[in-house]
């Protein structure tokens, strides 16, 4: 296509929608124009920043209608900082806007009949601020002080951070104690222009709960020194276990992409599922906002439409928390995942809880349900919490093929479950979709999605 716009020139926008990463998206001659920053129904002059095949980016220049829903963002970094895309918008609009990108989605993605796809409205939080209980932040010098931040929207530019409106106040805490710890002990922190230094990352996890917080400090290389410095970080306050890991790719996507190796205190930390108490280590997954996670899981529960007889297999299960919520309401429960450290956690987690009725299994996903088959057994429900890439192509094929009357999509990616789903239209009805705010003030949406053989 004959691009509409170019670089630099001012072009007057009707804001229609928003985008999968929270932008607003407006059309020029027909050509769509992402613009960070706004609300649909709201008008702009914006300025083109870069011209790509068949669509654009702009910036504003001038508002010429303000959206009702526009408010004063309460955070400092914002903007700036490339961690939140939506705390411009009122919440309540937010929770409105996710609901649309997911009905966007299928509206895009899956040709079957949607007239009677009913999207429920998003399930918000009273008080969407300081939920994460993870965070993983890239450490630098500022010439004075050891520092934090995160990377500015499609850069490698660092924006230093003091206080994070979404991290838990458990974490902001230890965090701050953390890099005063590090400033003091005159540390060797990793250059990522010269290559040179040792501490990349560091990564906390903690549950208001237990009040437990696991500190992992990612290394460049191995580094006897700081290592045995960083024994003294289980000296913070609610800090109990300290680990490290070598990540010597500075290419990398992945911050945890070796083993994590103990310097002190305890292997795993305490937390809570309702009811359900559990442990974890470092590189194991767990939903990243607690609250939520109850919320998303009740509605797996209510769909799930449990008499006790069912047999549940739950696939990409982490350390087995959705099969482990339901276990009691189920005859038996077989969980699968690829990570070794998460089934370690999951079998931990149901022994620690006297859950009898669930098995985990270690490996990929198809070769396990072939083997179940052939073992004889069939589940009755399907749950599958896949990431943000969706199922495998072979894992659909199969599904296409099988008896399985339910099945279960929990997704973070709207756009690959309507394409997951699309793929599965033949054989399986929707019959339920829930979207589920996860992340607040951020453009994800989390969906709980039932699907029932045809």
């Amino acid at each position: 296509m004959e691009a509409q716009v170019r670089v630099d020139e001012l072009i007057l926008l009707t804001i229609k929608r928003m985008g999968i990463n929270g932008e607003g998206i407006g059309y020029y001659k027909r050509q769509a124009v992402f613009v960070p920053g706004t609300i649909p129904g709201e008008i702009v002059e914006a300025k083109i920043t870069e011209v790509k095949d068949g669509y654009a980016y702009g910036e504003v220049t001038k508002f010429k209608k303000t959206s009702p829903f526009r408010v004063e963002p309460k955070c400092p970094y914002y903007g700036r900082c490339g961690g939140c895309q939506l705390q411009h918008i009122d919440y309540e609009e937010q929770l409105n806007q996710k609901r649309l990108l997911v009905e966007e989605a299928f509206n895009r993605y899956y040709d079957g009949d949607t007239s009677d796809i009913i999207i429920n409205n998003t399930i918000g939080m009273e008080v969407p601020w300081y939920y994460r209980n993870k965070t993983q932040l890239p450490v630098r010098h500022d010439g004075e002080k050891v520092v934090t931040g995160m990377y500015a929207k499609d850069s490698n530019r660092l924006v230093f951070i003091d206080e994070c409106l979404i991290e838990s106040k458990l974490i902001s805490n230890a965090m701050r104690e953390i890099l005063s710890f590090l400033t003091k002990s005159n540390i060797d922190i990793y250059n990522p222009k010269f290559r040179q230094g040792s501490l990349r990352y560091i990564v906390l996890r903690g549950f208001e709960d237990s009040k437990e917080i696991q500190a992992t400090f990612v290394l460049m290389h191995e580094d006897k020194r700081l290592t045995g410095i960083l024994k003294d970080v289980l000296k913070i306050k609610n800090v109990v276990s300290v680990f490290y890991t070598i990540n010597s790719d500075p290419k990398s996507i992945e911050i945890i992409s070796s083993s994590v190796n103990l310097i002190a205190g305890k292997e795993k930390i305490d937390g809570k599922l309702g009811k359900l108490e559990f442990t974890i280590s470092p590189d194991s997954f767990f939903q990243l906002n607690s609250k939520q996670t109850i919320k998303l899981y009740d509605e797996v529960k209510k769909v799930a439409c449990l008499t006790g007889k069912e047999k549940i297999i739950d696939l990409y299960c982490g350390i087995g928390s959705i099969g482990l919520y339901l276990a009691d309401s189920a005859a038996s429960v077989y969980g699968v995942d690829n990570n070794k450290a998460n089934i370690l956690n999951a079998k931990e987690f149901a022994k620690d809880n006297g859950i009898n009725n669930a098995q985990f299994y270690y490996g990929n996903i198809l070769p396990n349900l072939e083997k179940f088959a052939n073992e004889g057994y069939k589940a009755d429900v399907l749950v599958v919490d896949p990431p943000r890439r969706g199922m495998e192509l072979q894992v659909l094929n199969y599904l296409q093929k099988s008896k399985i009357k339910k099945i279960i999509y929990v997704s973070c990616n709207p756009a690959t479950l309507a394409k997951n789903i699309n793929h599965l239209q033949r054989n399986y009805k929707v019959t339920y979709i829930q979207p589920v705010d996860m992340f607040p003030n951020t453009a994800n949406v989390e969906c709980v999605v039932c699907l029932e053989r045809r």
